[in-house]
């Protein structure tokens, strides 16, 4: 077969380690994968053994602890390399990544142990405040990690990634802004250098050429006073003599620049990608490089690397997004790739939840046991789908994969249901690309699509299988005038038909995404929300990203704990506090949320043996729920 990727697909030799291609899968630590075991589980294994299946050169792992007194803290993942019983399953996962080629790689995150930072009051990845570091922690610190480092080499590990970029912890040592202090790690560039090089010496000390030693950095933070492209080069001057190679990433952790962090919608694509580039055009970094952040498929990767960006590619998301990333692509399927929406479900999923989940794929989490769950598709059977947004075209799309014939009932012109918003918002161009990509894959199958067809219980008699995914109406509230407002989903393609001033009702996530739409558009938008808080039903990471950009948008305000009591077409009146006031505007916008289509949904019970209602029309909810249901439904066909 050819190599249509010559750049990101020919081998590396790194310090004497051969990497069978230019693709790193990224750290992810899988807390949601673990139950409290203080080695990885069978789920965890599973997972990183499907990075290497994926095809990538090196499969980086995390969830390790250092110390001899590693806990299960009954939330995080605490992997401990010291007990030596705890090794069994490490020296296992090892070998089932390697079983595919590719080389294993653990990160450290910086972070310290009892609260320490690097001064006083500087943030512990963006949850506390700590307090300065002593001399005794940093050389404790420093023990434990180099002996961490020796340990994972007799479990088989090809090299360690340490973490420290995005303001961990250990990172604040290398910033101005953060780096108060007054000893000889403190104030000039070398002086803040000098404990993270103080532990790579320490590390290659004690385990020599036997590990990679790989470091990310944050080549700017873009906060004032802090690291900038210029002093993120020159950090890299300082420490490459002592290192392998080099991963430049962006941002701090916290809220106001995790964008950059994990660059999502309101970024452009991979906006990180640049800052590598810098380093890498330098001229003055002569170990290899990594660009990351939010590589969107494996000829961004190809490019990246043809074009002297970066001499590797880290890829996190998007290969949780489609794991058959790589090969679809060696095999001329690129545009089959399932893309990323950047929704960082699979980061809230998995740090914040106890499943994890993928919003476009929904096989994520199920690694270890999908083989058992997946029967092999039985007689062909006749099926019908009625709706042809998100649920209803991935349910088409996978009962035609699986040999069924297919009939997809629509009844707008169009295909893409309640998503189709995304074609009007700037911020949510990934989502707009997912549901081309949809429409794209129904077209590729033998799929009967009838458009403008309202599809009745008459139009499927003589169905095997009946799957309604027909969504959800909007909520419109019971108060007096509500009739004069215009409801939410009407305003996408026709926001020029708005004046210039508006009321949206209702500060949910997709209220809030309306009048940040609106606003960024020029209009100066008032959000009137009965809760004390906006966007409540939104994923953390995104509610965090969202909440940025609202309070830094200048055409926004805020009424929350308001009350809707009427609206006229101009405006709404509302008690705050025990008070009545009005508020006015050229036009008011209804966005108190979505109803199921039940009653028309269950109208279908009885069409078929099999039926199943899927999506919002049995609960209004997320894509990520949509596509779930609707795997689950075709497939066990």
């Amino acid at each position: 077969m050819a190599n249509n990727y010559p750049y990101s697909m020919t081998p590396a030799r790194i310090g004497g380690v051969l990497f069978k291609n230019r693709i790193v899968s990224a750290p992810s630590t899988m807390h949601s994968l673990s139950n409290g075991e203080l080695y990885p589980s069978e789920d965890a294994i599973s997972f990183f053994e499907s990075r290497a299946r994926a095809g990538v050169g090196m499969v980086t792992v995390a969830g390790l602890k250092t110390g001899k007194n590693v806990t299960d803290d009954g939330q995080n993942t605490a992997w401990d390399v010291n007990q030596p019983n705890h090794r069994n399953k490490l020296m296992e996962l090892v070998e089932r990544v390697h079983f595919y080629g590719a080389k294993i790689s653990m990160e450290l995150i910086g972070i310290f142990p009892e609260g320490y930072t690097v001064s006083d009051g500087c943030s512990i990845m963006g949850w506390a405040e700590g307090h300065e570091i002593t001399r005794e922690a940093m050389e404790a610190f420093k023990e434990e990690w180099a002996q961490a480092a020796a340990d994972l080499v007799d479990c088989g590990f090809d090299a360690i990634l340490i973490h420290s970029g995005h303001s961990v912890p250990l990172a604040q040592f290398l910033s101005p802004l953060t780096n108060k202090r007054t000893d000889e790690y403190g104030g000039s560039t070398e002086n803040r250098c000098r404990y993270l090089i103080e532990i790579l010496d320490a590390i290659r000390a004690r385990v020599g050429k036997k590990l990679l030693i790989e470091v990310r950095i944050s080549g700017t933070e873009f906060e004032e006073g802090g690291i900038d492209i210029e002093e993120g080069i020159r950090i890299g001057e300082l420490i490459q003599d002592h290192l392998d190679i080099l991963q430049v990433s962006a941002g701090m952790h916290n809220p106001k620049w995790m964008t950059w962090v994990h660059p999502c919608g309101f970024r452009p694509p991979m906006p990180n990608v640049e800052v590598a580039e810098a380093f890498k055009k330098s001229g003055r970094i002569h170990v290899p490089i990594v660009a990351l952040g939010a590589v969107e498929s494996l000829d961004a990767a190809e490019e990246i690397i043809r074009d002297g960006k970066a001499d590797l590619v880290t890829i996190a998301r998007q290969l949780i997004a489609d794991p058959d990333m790589i090969h679809k692509a060696m095999a001329g399927h690129g545009d089959d790739v399932i893309p990323c929406i950047k929704c960082m479900r699979c980061h809230d999923s998995t740090v914040y939840g106890h499943q994890f989940r993928c919003a476009v794929n929904p096989e994520a989490g199920l690694d270890a046991c999908l083989g058992k769950l997946v029967r092999e598709p039985g007689p062909a059977k006749k099926v019908a789908v009625i709706g042809g947004g998100p649920a209803g075209m991935k349910a088409a799309c996978v009962a035609a994969d699986r040999g069924h014939q297919v009939t997809l009932f629509e009844a707008k012109d169009h295909l893409g249901g309640a998503i189709v918003f995304a074609d009007y918002v700037s911020f949510k161009y990934p989502l707009s690309i997912y549901k081309n990509w949809l429409v794209k894959q129904v077209e590729k199958r033998p799929i009967e699509v009838r458009l403008n067809t309202k599809a009745t219980p008459a139009d499927v008699a003589g169905f095997d299988a009946v799957l309604v995914a027909i969504g959800a109406e909007p909520l419109i509230l019971p108060v007096p005038g509500v009739e004069n407002a215009k409801v939410a989903t009407s305003v996408y393609g026709s926001e020029d038909k708005l004046g210039d001033t508006v009321i949206v009702i209702g500060g949910g996530q997709v209220g809030c995404e309306t009048a940040l739409h609106l606003a960024k558009l020029g209009k100066e938008v008032t959000v009137i929300e009965m809760q004390s808080a906006l966007a409540p039903d939104a994923s953390k990471t995104h509610r965090d990203e969202l909440m940025v950009e609202i309070g830094n948008e200048p055409n926004f305000t805020t009424l929350c704990g308001a009350r809707c009591q009427s609206v006229t077409a101009t405006s709404v009146t509302y008690v705050k506090n025990g008070r009545e006031e009005t508020v006015t505007a050229d036009d008011v916008v209804l966005a108190a949320g979505m109803k199921p289509k039940a009653d028309e949904a269950d109208s279908f019970i009885g069409t078929a043996v099999e039926f199943v209602e899927i999506g919002d029309c049995v609960r209004a909810r997320t894509v990520e729920q949509a596509t779930k249901e609707a795997y689950y439904a075709a497939v066990n066909l």
